[in-house]
């Protein structure tokens, strides 16, 4: 398994394997942060820090824009729960591997 930024663009084209972004909104992001012990202006300023470097990694790295959605199979929406999403995961990795 190879989790991170560079994934898709290293990976692209290989039929053995399968992308997934996980996101949340901004809101969901800080309601986390802030669940785990941070404040409001703590969590605010760790995610708009955060959320930047991957723009700047890809940018940099692969020339390219991120996310750039047509490298993945799916792009998910965590605020419905870590169970959905896992589901989800689980559900479009099965349906994948049983094309050839």
């Amino acid at each position: 398994m190879i989790v991170g930024r560079g994934a898709p663009f290293l990976l692209r084209g290989r039929p053995d394997t399968f992308h997934v972004f996980i996101y949340a909104p901004r809101q969901e992001k800080i309601r986390r942060l802030h669940q785990a012990g941070k404040s409001e202006e703590e969590a605010a300023d760790k995610i708009l820090n955060v959320d930047g470097q991957p723009v700047i990694f890809v940018c940099r790295y692969f020339g390219m824009e991120w996310p750039t959605r047509e490298l993945y199979h799916i792009m998910i929406n965590s605020a419905v729960g870590d169970e959905v999403v896992i589901d989800i995961i689980l559900a479009g990795f099965t349906t994948t591997q049983g094309r050839s």
